[in-house]
């Protein structure tokens, strides 16, 4: 019997989730006490996110214990006991793209937009996997500030939106711009089956760019070894569809110095550093990477030799302690208002 692709893809889909959901469930989690509160959250997170991850579980704890917020954190979709009577949190990360074009994978239900298409009229959609399960969390992290302002201006409940805060992944803690680098251009596609970054690659091929393509590597000082030796990344939209700007692979380029080729991305007017990335249309990427890496040492001076951007990171990672800090005092207040109101009810 001929099986349609498309059921193909959605039993394979649904069997990884399930996979993913067992094994989330037989990850063990580690509770830490931080000053009068305390943390819970699994080492064993799923690689993928998990750098990310363990950056916002720490940038949590170190609120609980500086400012002496008596609560429990659970930062994932864990099931934690704690041996107390603290109010306890729970904490998530959305961490996929939001900004998608009509027509795009994944986006049946997605909400309409209001952010214009880069190319032609309408309007992104807003996709937001699990979306049902995230609105049961009273945190919910994100990544990206684009995927923010998209949320936000959607007609969502309310409720949903206000648990939003942007924590931007200074997963590094120093910025590293001086060690002299020996690989050329790199990109991090893992997923070669995606047309447009084959073709972006067979193209950079035929032109003799110096780029090499790496993949699997998911481990922070991994990466950090790697972006400390490398002079340009090249950031490329994985779909024609899926445009949300990747700040899990940007940003921490750029805290090791690598100087960040990107494509162009809706909402760039939102993210903080847009100023110190050079942009191009797809068409033109590898010719906008040659450049760049023919001049390499003038837009390094450019981005990184005036102290600008060492300077909007260290405030980046301060609004991260303020985001965190405000967001579990906020959640605090709703979770005792949302009890109090049962408590009258009843």
């Amino acid at each position: 019997m001929n099986v349609p692709t498309w059921m193909r893809v959605l039993v394979l889909r649904l069997s990884s989730r399930w996979r993913q959901w067992v094994a989330s469930r037989a990850r063990a989690c580690v509770i830490e006490q931080r000053g009068v509160g305390f943390v819970a959250y699994c080492p064993a997170h799923p690689v993928f996110i998990r750098e990310y991850y363990r950056y916002c579980v720490d940038l949590f704890a170190a609120q609980l214990a500086r400012h002496r917020l008596a609560v429990n954190l659970v930062i994932g979709d864990y099931t934690v006991s704690f041996a107390n009577t603290l109010p306890t949190l729970t904490v998530d990360i959305q961490y996929e793209h939001t900004l998608v074009a009509p027509g795009g994978r994944d986006s049946a239900g997605a909400y309409a937009g209001t952010v214009p298409l880069l190319r032609g009229s309408g309007c992104y959609l807003v996709r937001i996997e699990r979306l049902q399960y995230l609105r049961t969390r009273d945190i919910v992290i994100e990544y990206s500030r684009p995927n923010i302002e998209n949320v936000s201006n959607a007609e969502l409940n309310i409720d949903y939106v206000d648990k939003n805060i942007y924590i931007a992944p200074t997963i590094y803690s120093a910025l590293n711009i001086e060690r002299n680098r020996h690989i050329g251009a790199v990109s991090l596609f893992a997923d070669l089956g995606q047309a447009r970054r084959r073709i972006f690659l067979d193209k950079s091929k035929t032109a003799g760019l110096d780029l090499r393509n790496l993949h699997g590597i998911y481990d922070a000082t991994q990466l950090q070894s790697l972006y400390l030796d490398t002079r340009v990344l090249v950031n490329v939209h994985q779909t024609e569809h899926h445009h949300t700007f990747e700040e899990l692979r940007v940003l921490p380029a750029l805290l090791c110095g690598a100087v960040v080729v990107s494509e162009i991305v809706p909402l760039r007017e939102t993210i903080p550093y847009a100023d110190f990335i050079v942009w191009s249309e797809y068409d033109a990427l590898v010719e906008t990477a040659r450049e760049v890496l023919e001049k390499y040492e003038t837009y390094r001076d450019r981005f990184f030799g005036d102290g600008r951007f060492e300077a909007l990171v260290n405030k980046m990672r301060l609004r991260n302690e303020d985001n965190a800090r405000l967001a579990i005092e906020r959640a605090v207040v709703s979770t005792d208002a949302a009890r109090d109101a049962r408590d009258s009810l009843a």
